[in-house]
């Protein structure tokens, strides 16, 4: 991406996001075996400031020529630390520029990894927790900064929302190029967010270079799994190209009769008719099977229940999702300096979903060995329609540089859904679990009925240059349309939501490579709910957040690092808490307040060894709770529930590319979670380390008709250590993932 001041700006074209001439000649080059352009710094790379383009800020030409790196491809990273975004701004930006924290997890680091889900891939960030659930069913539950995300507000594919529902859909990491997790208010870029971040995931892309991959890979829980990875061009001129990702897995998991079994599929092409125009087709299928019970595990029966016991029907409570989605990207430049770009996606799921639960509240086993479990029947279809328009552009004003982006974005959901609970219920002895066949009678669906919501959002945004100074002004408008349907009263409830979200951070980046920054960011996010009678009934209104960060991010000139550290304090107000009058019912005078540390070091130290660092301490407090009517306890001072206070992890990967070990390589890394608490802060989750480890060999090393082809074997959870995730209820828990062993055998040409 250029950035230039006055008549200099216009020397070099700028590449934004995942497109630009330059994009193409680097991937190729570096496709074509240049990777250590990606670990090591070149002649070119040593040219340029650590600070990005208004690094050295002595002259106007010499920042022209600063953007070039090999680092800044939007659409996938070229190595394993990433220097640039598209998220954090919407505009292709180096990391140190843009006034916010953001964590970068690239397609090398889960390779290293072996990344199978969305846990595994930011495993090692600091400050995100993901509720680590074996075999469960639907998209991850997680939370950033002390605030859990829900209902896919924070998790965003391809720049645009991922989905409206967390039953609704999965991911697949094997089909991702990056993941990029912006932290803290971000509803002046997306709309409707909670208040401590997003998780972008970024698709894989068409190359410009020949590439082609397959994977073969088992392990534990009798795992069988395929896939591959083709791509490049389709004419020799370069302007068609593919990209075609696929896999197939077949596997149990620790928890008996709960599969994990799946089939992706993702095409894309990539058409550039001129130098000016290029349009990317997206498109993926996904068919997941997973268990459908809750696995609600009661506090006081940890020591009689086993990590692999189910809690369902063994063949009939099962989660089997159909994802169908298909999207384009396009931009054109109108002029140099200013391209519009549009960015949409259709995507329809059809769930069918039998979830086994406790019929026993609150859970509990009852005479102390036996587990009562009904089924509901929730079959849904889902569509969704969303699309982004954009115009980014550069201009002048005196000494000041300026890049502009100004874009409508709109998004439309509609789900129907029915639900209906067993009349009667199967009763699993945990010192005996057989299974018998039982005939379960349904009652009339409780409910039936339709979800809609749409959402148009305008933005602006100016990023201000001046010498090694940036400011980033940032405003968005709103407007949320909800509608729930009720087939079964015949009635409907319409909410109408709209909010002003807003970014201002300013930096500077020295010559040295470090960049201070100060920033103020707000969100917003609809809450449903509706007022005593009393009050006049009406709905919630959207809880809204707000963040001061103020942190330093450091390039450092000469090797292929990226180390941030952060502090932060966030306020998130409009929070439902207990009616003081009106028993039963709530209003929005409570507040949720975090604040905390974040430091994180991405290093590719050497050719042969990278390493990756993080902590985090977050000390989040409810700040405003009314006591229930009749009663004088509330919540303020305590913590939220399974939130931990402290956040730790470590990786390191070596490979060997001399001597009789050439060809090898080792990881190792742990990740420490601290303890965190239920509700009412009266029992504690305890906390765990968990040990990860890797080993792999080039078979290349060892005969050259062997070349492109490795063995893998990657371990989590080492020591095969028990331990626990919050339930879905304050007595319960969820066991964590135990030890798993993969083997993957990989062949690319």
């Amino acid at each position: 991406m250029e950035i230039g001041v006055g008549a200099a700006a216009a020397a070099v074209r700028p590449a934004t996001g995942t497109r630009g001439r330059l994009k193409a000649v680097l991937l190729a080059t570096t496709m074509a075996g240049m990777t250590a352009l990606a670990h090591q710094p070149t002649a070119l790379a040593q040219q340029q400031p650590a600070g990005g383009p208004v690094s050295g800020g002595s002259s106007g030409n010499a920042t022209v020529l600063a953007p070039i790196t090999v680092q800044g491809v939007v659409g996938g990273t070229g190595g394993y630390v990433a220097t640039r975004s598209a998220v954090g701004t919407k505009v292709d930006t180096p990391l140190v520029e843009i006034p916010q924290t953001i964590s970068v997890v690239t397609r090398e680091e889960m390779d290293q990894r072996a990344v199978q889900d969305f846990g595994g891939a930011v495993a090692y960030s600091p400050g995100i927790v993901v509720v680590d659930y074996p075999g469960g069913p639907g998209a991850p539950d997680f939370s950033m900064r002390g605030f859990r995300d829900f209902s896919l507000f924070g998790i965003y594919r391809d720049g645009l929302r991922a989905g409206f529902n967390n039953y609704d859909t999965n991911f697949e990491p094997y089909g991702l190029e990056r993941v990029d997790i912006v932290k803290g208010p971000s509803s002046v870029l997306f709309g409707q967010t909670a208040p401590g971040g997003v998780v972008n995931l970024t698709s894989k892309r068409p190359t410009a270079a020949p590439l082609h991959e397959i994977q073969l890979q088992t392990g534990s829980y009798k795992r069988r799994q395929a896939a591959f990875d083709l791509g490049g061009p389709v004419d020799g001129e370069g302007k068609v190209l593919y990209r075609l990702t696929g896999l197939g897995r077949l596997s149990d998991t620790q928890v008996d009769h709960a599969p994990d079994d799946r089939f992706y599929i993702a095409p894309a092409v990539t058409f550039k008719p001129t130098d000016r125009t290029k349009l990317t087709l997206l498109a993926s299928y996904q068919s997941l099977k997973m268990s459908g019970s809750e696995q609600s595990i009661p506090r006081s029966a940890l020591d009689l229940i086993g990590t692999d016991l189910y809690f369902g029907v063994p063949g009939v409570s099962d989660w089997r999702v159909k994802n169908t989605s298909i999207g384009y990207e396009v931009e054109h430049e109108l002029s140099p300096g200013w391209t519009i770009h549009q960015n949409a996606r259709y995507m329809h799921s059809r769930v069918s979903f039998q979830s086994s639960f406790s019929t026993e509240w609150p859970v509990e086993l009852v005479d102390g060995r036996y587990y009562p479990v009904g089924l509901q029947d929730r079959p849904k279809n889902t569509d969704t329609y969303l699309i982004d328009s954009n115009i980014q552009g550069k201009l002048t004003t005196g000494p000041v540089s300026h890049t502009i982006l100004a874009g409508v974005d709109y998004g439309y959901y509609s789900g129907k859904e029915t639900r209906r609970n067993t009349l009667n219920s199967l009763v699993v002895d945990i010192f005996n679990p057989i299974y018998p066949g039982t005939e379960f009678l349904y009652a009339d669906p409780w409910v039936n009925g339709k979800s809609k919501l749409s959402q148009i959002g305008a933005y602006l945004q100016d990023q201000l240059r001046y010498d090694n100074w940036i400011l980033t002004l940032s405003g968005r408008q709103d407007w949320v349309v909800g509608k729930e349907v009720d087939y079964l009263s015949n009635g409907f409830q319409t909410t109408r939501d709209h909010d002003f979200t807003g970014r201002a951070g300013l930096g500077y980046v020295f010559d040295n490579g470090i960049a201070p920054y100060a920033s103020y960011a707000t969100s917003f996010q609809p809450s449903t709910g509706t007022l005593a009678p009393e009050r006049g009934g009406g709905t919630f209104k959207p809880t809204t957040g707000t963040q001061y960060e103020v942190g330093v991010k450091y390039q450092p000139t000469g090797w292929n690092s990226f180390i941030s550290a952060s502090l932060y304090h966030i306020t998130q107000q409009n929070v439902s808490t207990n009616d003081p009058l009106y028993s039963g019912y709530a209003v929005q005078e409570g507040e949720i307040r975090s604040r905390g540390v974040e430091l994180e070091g991405k290093m590719a130290l050497t050719e042969a060894f990278s390493l990756i660092a993080s902590y985090a301490f977050i000390d989040a407090e409810i700040t405003k709770d009314n006591p229930a009517v009749g009663s004088s306890t509330s919540s303020v001072g305590l913590r939220p529930k399974g939130i931990p206070r402290h956040m730790a992890s470590a990786w390191g990967d070596y490979t060997f590319k001399a001597g009789p070990l050439d060809g090898l390589g080792l990881g190792a890394g742990v990740r420490y979670v601290g303890s965190s608490k239920n509700i009412a802060n009266t029992a504690s989750i305890p906390e765990h380390a968990l040990i990860d480890a890797a080993i792999r060999y080039d078979l290349g090393a060892l005969r050259p008709e062997l070349a492109g082809a490795s063995a893998a074997l990657n371990v989590s959870n080492l020591t095969d250590k028990k331990y626990y995730s919050p339930g879905f209820y304050d007595n319960t828990v969820l066991y964590g993932n135990r030890r798993q062993i993969l083997a993957t055998l990989k062949y690319s040409w």
